[in-house]
């Protein structure tokens, strides 16, 4: 867990790029139809055009005064056409103070038919409800804004913009801007109203510095921005409440010149120039890996660029990138890459550029989308655009894999087979163990019976200690005992002789599976929750891992288990100096590593988890029985399977157990007459609950569970599972506490939709 990996390395790509058949073939059936009046040599030749702008970039954003789809419309000096913003960052690496800068800019279709006309639903000049918003950037000036109806804003300062757009959500429209601010180093986020360009929002957030930044709105309205600072640290942000809320940040490493967002498919791509193109999941939750797109050694890709769009016409993205060392770009699509050449006429000699930066954008004609693409060229410090033809372009969104029908996958789920997954917020989080990586593993619930507002939340951090929480998250205690994995807890233990008056006393204890000793660790709980720590219990496994234990007439059993496999058991005694002694009782075997365990003494029913195989029972009212295997992992569930719990919604029994590769928890109905018998309802997420600045939970080692009314928001009990990667923002591993309420709700969802 928390390894950040490196995945799927795609070989070279380089000169394969350069047109041969493949490229005839690939977008034959887009030119059949035109075959006959379209010259073979321009259905072969891999080169655009370029036009030199003029006047360096400018956007034009389109709005629409009633509230209805937002049209987007990049253009510099006074051509007209309607494509949709993308979310590219540009840094202006020259020093002319007069050039104007922005992004998102397109051109005149100089390849259309003279009788091609742009769809109605994004013809501004036909459509008196359309306005638009003119933006201008000057690094080293400030950012002009003007709209159609007269209105100016300027606001001065050297500026890097990451993004502009119009946002649009729940009927609203506002123009959302995103920069960094050179002379303060801080990220800067406005959001204007399209009629009268006041300022609605402007925050601020400071920064080790810029060497990269995108951002791009979500589609529930918020602004999700990335920068990497100065120590090459990769920083994730939302807007919420009026506030920048720190999603999480982890090293990326030196190289990087530029980012891009594709929030359609929950991405980040990354110009690195020692490496190439990397792809990051843009989910938070999501494991650090970085996936190697393009890398070629001969070549320094300082630019990336994507398009994506979820119109009616397709459903999909494409990825642009440029490196200085090739007059050309690369696009990719999700089946195939092709390199096309650019050149400019200059007194009728072809010329190549040494392109830094590029800017995707689309607009929809009547006939289907068109692509552009906006370069600069880092020799002459002049930009320029090209447009794919209409043969091109459509080949990319119909014959170029991107399917109309094609839904992207959000992380950790699977479209076959079909399956229930309901969601739940969580109510409360605890603070974060001392040790980094894979340290939090295992929590337990002790009800306080006599004051259950007081009851207490035990958490191993397997590096060192147990610590305890209240029900808020805040620690009480942290016992340096060892590398602890796994704790439960245990109600009434007979304390034997505990006055010489020859009675028996009880008392609760704790018991954790200590990894420094091969041991079980032994602890009282008095009636104020405070732990004490009685000794050690001595096995013979060689490798202990995971436990969970039971009471029985006043006598405490514990089920122990080696990573090997072997489980032991052990009846738990405690002579009047309160001194542990454990005496084995059955030894069996899984056949593969097992750590999660529960026992349902209603049933006399142990539940095992076998963590990359499924859950085993074992009848535990006898030291003679052997476990038998009665669910197997298999889709929607992921392993690792290693924590599993018990709660009862509505008289019925449920199993609870973490599926790890997927960040969700799956829940089995148990046979009220064959205990035995486990029926998968569907899974539970915890996704963030981003008012209240509480992220979800991935990779879920250990959880637990009560029934008991603890009071408040937990009065109908307390669900805590830990929380692999705990962000919002990074920090080291913690548990997440969700209450009984939500969990009964979460779960009877997925009975009526089983039924």
């Amino acid at each position: 867990m928390d390894k950040q990996k490196i995945t799927r390395i795609y070989p070279t790509m380089g000169k394969t790029f350069f047109l041969t058949g493949m490229l005839a073939i690939l977008f034959s059936c887009a030119t059949a139809d035109k075959a006959s009046h379209q010259p073979q040599a321009d259905i072969q030749e891999p080169v655009l055009k370029l036009k030199q702008l003029a006047h360096g970039f400018s956007q034009t954003l389109y709005y629409r005064s009633d509230n209805q789809q937002t049209a987007y419309k990049d253009t510099h000096a006074n051509e007209q056409e309607t494509p949709k913003a993308s979310n590219t960052s540009y840094k202006d690496t020259h020093d002319s103070s007069t050039q104007q800068l922005a992004v998102a800019t397109t051109y005149k279709d100089t390849h259309a038919n003279d009788n091609e006309k742009l769809a109605p639903a994004l013809n501004a000049e036909t459509n008196d409800d359309t306005h638009t918003i003119e933006l201008q950037l000057n690094e080293h000036q400030g950012i002009s804004i003007s709209n159609s109806h007269g209105k100016t804003r300027f606001i001065a300062g050297s500026f890097v913009l990451a993004s502009a757009e119009i946002a649009e959500f729940e009927n609203k429209q506002w123009v959302s801007l995103v920069v960094f601010n050179n002379n303060t180093q801080h990220i800067e986020t406005y959001r204007l109203a399209p009629d009268t360009l006041d300022i609605q929002q402007q925050l601020t957030q400071s920064a080790k510095g810029s060497e990269a930044i995108c951002a791009a709105v979500t589609a529930q309205g918020a602004q999700h921005i990335v920068n990497i600072d100065a120590t090459g640290t990769l920083n994730q942000f939302e807007i919420h409440d009026n506030q920048f809320l720190p999603l999480r940040n982890f090293a990326i490493g030196p190289g990087m010149k530029s980012c891009s967002l594709d929030m359609h498919n929950h991405s980040i791509y990354l110009a690195d120039e020692f490496a190439g193109v990397w792809k990051v999941n843009a989910d938070i939750e999501s494991e650090l890996e970085k996936e190697l797109v393009f890398h070629n050694a001969n070549i320094a890709i300082e630019g990336v660029s994507t398009l994506s769009s979820n119109t009616s016409l397709f459903k999909g993205s494409l990825l642009g990138w440029v490196s200085p060392n090739k007059s050309g770009v690369w696009l990719q699509s999700q089946c195939q890459t092709e390199f096309i050449t650019l050149q400019y006429d200059l007194a009728g000699v072809p010329q190549t550029i040494e392109p830094e930066f590029i800017h995707l954008a689309f607009y929809e004609y009547e006939k289907g989308p068109r692509i552009s693409v906006i370069v600069d060229d880092d020799a002459s410090g002049n930009f320029f655009s090209a447009e794919l033809s209409s043969e091109l372009s459509a080949a990319y969104f119909n014959h170029g894999c991107l399917s109309k029908d094609e839904e992207p996958i959000a992380n950790g789920e699977s479209r076959s087979p079909k399956y229930t997954l309901a969601r739940v917020l969580p109510s409360a989080e605890t603070q974060p163990v001392k040790n980094y990586g894979d340290a939090a593993d295992d929590p337990a619930i002790w009800v306080n019976a006599q004051s259950p507002s007081q009851s207490r939340i035990l958490g191993t951090d397997k590096k060192g200690a147990l610590n305890t929480y209240d029900l808020s998250g805040h620690q009480q205690q942290s016992l340096a005992v060892g590398r602890v994995n796994n704790v439960d807890v245990g109600y009434n233990v007979a304390i034997s002789d505990m006055n010489n008056s020859g009675e028996t006393t009880f008392t609760d204890i704790a018991i954790a599976s200590n990894r420094s000793h091969n041991s079980l660790s032994v602890f009282e709980i008095d009636e104020f929750g405070v732990l004490a720590h009685l000794g050690e219990i001595d096995t013979t496994l060689t490798d202990i891992y995971g436990m969970c234990l039971f009471v029985e007439n006043g006598v405490a059993q514990v089920f122990a288990n080696d990573t090997s496999g072997l489980f032991e058991r052990y009846e738990v005694s405690f002579n009047k100096n309160k001194k542990a002694k454990g005496t084995l009782t059955q030894s069996f075997s899984l056949p593969s590593q097992p750590e999660g365990c529960v026992v349902d003494t209603h049933t006399n029913t142990a539940y095992f988890g076998e963590e990359g195989a499924g859950i085993w029972s074992m009848d535990i009212s006898s030291t003679k029985h052997e476990p038998i295997f009665v669910s197997a992992i298999a889709p929607p569930v992921e392993a690792d399977m290693e924590g599993l719990a018990l709660f009862t919604v509505d008289a019925q029994t449920y199993l609870i157990a973490s599926s790890q590769g997927n960040n969700s928890y799956a829940i089995y109905n148990i046979n009220s007459k064959n205990a035995d018998q486990l029926t998968l309802m569907g899974l539970i997420r915890i996704t963030a609950d981003m008012n209240n600045s509480i992220d979800g939970v991935s990779e879920t080692d250990g959880l637990e569970v009560t029934n008991a009314n603890l009071g408040g928001v937990y009065s109908e009990g307390l669900w805590v599972v830990q929380d692999g990667r705990n962000v919002m923002p990074s920090e080291t591993q913690n548990f997440k506490l969700v209450s009984g309420a939500r969990l009964k709700e979460a779960i009877r969802s997925l009975v009526s939709t089983k039924h």
